[in-house]
C-alpha cells in the first residue's frame, strides 16, 4: 500500500459530485491505487443517493475497469452524525465502510460557545457509541453557515475554521476523543482540501494508537490528485502503512 496513493473519500454525480464514474476513473488513473467511492447516504440530506440497481451496476462496472488499471475500488458511504447516532438510512450488504461526518448541528439561536460545545458533544458521543469506520473531517468543512450572515467562500471559511478550532477544540478534548476512537477501531480522516486536522491533533491521535484514513473529498476531477498536506503529515509524523486503515481488513466485520 503506497500511502500517497490512497483516497477513501470520493463523490460522484449520483450525490453532490460532478464526476460520472468514467470521469472519476480517468481522474484516479496515475494518482490513486486504492480508493473508495463514498457518496452521501444520509437521512434528510438533499444529495443522498439511493442504492438503486442503476447505481450498483454503475459502481460494479467502475470497479471492474479500475481493477484492470491496477486500482482497487471499494464501495463506502458518507453519512451524518446526530445526537442519537449515525444518520444512515439503512445498511446494505454492498457497503464496505462508513465515513461519519457532522454536517449539521441541531441547535439554533445559540452562542458560539454553545454551538461548538454541541458539535464536540455529538462527535464525542458517537465516538463512544461506534458503528462506523472513519470519523470524517472533524476540523474541516465545519457547519459554519448557521453562524454567518452569508456564505463567505471557500478560503474565508477555512480561515474562520482555523480560528474556531484553535479556540474551542482543545488538546484535552482530543485526548479523550482519541481513547474512544481507538477503543472502537474508528480511524480519523486526514482531510486534504481543508488541510485538517492540525498536526498537533494528529500527533495526539498517533500516540493514542488511533489509525488514520485519507480523503481528498473530491467532487471534481482537479481535486483527486491533491496530496500536499498528506505528504507533509507523513513526513512530520513519520507515518507508516500500519498507521493507516486498510479497508480489506474490516470488510468482513461490517
Amino acid at each position: 500500500m503506497i500511502l500517497t496513493k490512497l483516497d477513501y473519500h470520493l463523490h460522484t454525480s449520483y450525490s453532490d459530485g460532478e464526476m460520472s464514474f468514467p470521469q472519476l476513473l480517468e481522474a484516479l488513473e496515475g494518482n490513486v491505487n486504492v480508493c473508495g467511492v463514498t457518496d452521501h447516504f444520509e437521512l434528510n440530506h438533499p444529495c443522498s443517493i439511493e442504492f438503486t440497481k442503476d447505481y450498483l451496476e454503475a459502481f460494479g462496472a467502475f470497479r471492474e475497469r479500475a481493477s484492470r488499471l491496477g486500482i482497487f475500488a471499494h464501495l463506502g458511504v458518507e453519512t451524518g452524525l446526530g445526537k442519537s447516532g449515525i444518520l444512515l438510512p439503512y445498511m446494505m450488504s454492498e457497503i464496505e465502510y462508513v465515513i461519519a461526518s457532522l454536517h449539521r448541528v441541531p441547535l439554533q439561536g445559540a452562542s458560539s460557545e454553545e454551538y461548538w460545545g454541541a458539535y464536540k458533544g455529538i462527535i464525542a458521543e458517537n465516538a463512544r457509541r461506534g458503528g462506523f469506520q472513519i470519523l470524517g473531517h472533524v476540523e474541516g468543512y465545519l457547519p459554519l453557515l448557521p453562524l454567518l450572515d452569508c456564505d463567505p467562500g471557500f478560503d474565508k471559511k477555512r480561515e474562520i475554521e482555523r480560528q474556531i478550532i484553535h479556540k474551542y477544540f482543545t488538546p484535552d478534548w482530543y485526548s479523550h476523543l482519541a481513547k474512544d476512537l481507538e477503543a472502537n477501531s474508528i480511524a480519523l480522516e486526514i482531510h486534504e482540501p481543508s488541510e485538517t486536522p492540525r498536526l498537533s491533533v494528529l500527533d495526539i491521535m498517533k500516540r493514542s494508537g488511533v489509525v488514520f484514513s485519507f480523503g481528498t473529498d473530491s467532487h471534481i476531477p482537479e481535486q483527486v490528485s491533491k496530496r500536499s498536506y498528506l505528504k507533509m503529515v507523513i513526513q512530520e509524523l513519520d507515518l507508516k502503512e500500519s498507521d493507516f486503515l486498510d479497508i480489506e481488513t474490516i470488510k468482513s466485520k461490517i
